[in-house]
């Protein structure tokens, strides 16, 4: 495994058990298949972080949470939070989001998808 890939993944393990904490082992054992809506969802977030649209992205993600019953949404919310995490700080001002501000959808999400 490259090292680009291994410090992604270790980005992506560290959202999931910030986002998951006490459920974080079911996270590694799970083979995710998401349905068309989920995987609409998901594009429709990770072209608007490539647009830098980050705060309309986290919307869209909580008003889904909201809305959206299935498990597949905290998975979705991994890989929102792990786009974020892998970007610099830099990068996150020129969005107009901060590394604070990601920590603090984590925990905001966690509510809207009882995961605590």
């Amino acid at each position: 495994m490259a090292i680009v890939d291994k410090i992604f993944n270790e980005i992506k393990l560290m959202v999931a058990r910030l986002l998951l904490g006490k459920k974080y082992s079911e996270y590694e054992e799970k083979d995710l298949v998401y349905n068309t809506e989920e995987e609409v969802i998901l594009i429709t977030l990770k072209r608007l972080v490539f647009q830098g649209n980050v705060n309309e992205a986290e919307e869209i993600l909580f008003d889904k949470a909201k809305t959206v019953t299935s498990e597949n949404m905290q998975y979705i919310a991994i890989e929102f939070y792990t786009m974020l995490m892998e970007k610099t700080d830099e990068e996150l001002e020129a969005m107009n989001f901060s590394k604070q501000e990601v920590y603090q959808g984590i925990e905001d999400i966690r509510k809207v998808l009882n995961l605590e």
